[in-house]
This record gives C-alpha cells, sequence and structure tokens, in this order.
C-alpha cells in the first residue's frame, strides 16, 4: 500500500492562492469561505501552475491549505500581542539565545524567519469580534 505524496506549495502558489481568496471575499464573508470557493481556488492554480509538485491541489487540499495558514496567522498574532516578545515580519521573533526551552517552544517555527503571508491573511480575517466580552 503506498501513500500519495502530499501537495508540496510553493510560496509563489501560496500567494496566489491567497490572493484568490481576497478577490472571493466580497462574496464569501469575512473568512466564511465555503468548498466552492476552494474548488474554484484550485481549478485557478492549476491554470496558473500547471506543472504543481506532489499531489495535486484540489478543493480539498487548498481548505486543508487555508486551514493551516490560519493557525500560524494566529501564533503569529499570539506571539506579536505577548509581553516580552518583539516581532518582525521579515525575522520573526528574533530570538537567538536558544536555552530558553519555553521560549523555544512558542516561538519554535518563527524564530529567524517571518510569516511573509502575514499582511493578506490579516485581509482575510474577520475583523468583527463577537462575544459577550468583547467591548
Amino acid at each position: 500500500m503506498s501513500a500519495e505524496p502530499p501537495a508540496v506549495w510553493t510560496k509563489a502558489e501560496e500567494s496566489t492562492f491567497l490572493e484568490f481568496l481576497v478577490v472571493a471575499l466580497p462574496s464569501s464573508g469575512e473568512g466564511g469561505f465555503k468548498m466552492p470557493t476552494f474548488n474554484q481556488a484550485s481549478a485557478h492554480l492549476k491554470a496558473q501552475y500547471p506543472n504543481q509538485r506532489g499531489a495535486e491541489k484540489t478543493g480539498l487540499v487548498c481548505k486543508n491549505k487555508w486551514t493551516a495558514l490560519k493557525k500560524v496567522y494566529h501564533s503569529v498574532v499570539e506571539i506579536k500581542c505577548t509581553s516580552g516578545f518583539t516581532w518582525s515580519d521579515e525575522h520573526g521573533a528574533g530570538v537567538t539565545d536558544r536555552k530558553d526551552d519555553v521560549l523555544s517552544r512558542f516561538t519554535k517555527p518563527f524564530m529567524m524567519k517571518g510569516f511573509e503571508h502575514f499582511n493578506i491573511m490579516e485581509q482575510l480575517m474577520p475583523s468583527k469580534l463577537k462575544g459577550s466580552h468583547v467591548f
């Protein structure tokens, strides 16, 4: 039994995907993309990048990529909002002393590199907070 290779995303493909979602945003609502939008994104990626690496970037693969990018975005927001941390979109958390295990676990993916999609992700995330503790 052989497993299918995973989809391989280049930075350019990620950018194209997110730019597609920005265009789709007005009809989808703030960040609430449905499967038809991901299926359209898949077709758009196929047209833009006919020689993709790895498994096909289907609508489901695009949806999973969106979920993963949202998780990264929320991690960066948490780092930016945590007292004692600094952030650079180019260099990430700028952590050079890796002796602090708690700090290392919290910022590991972003120790010396940023999240190049932060600004476009910020455009895609809901801007209206809901809940009883929102003022």
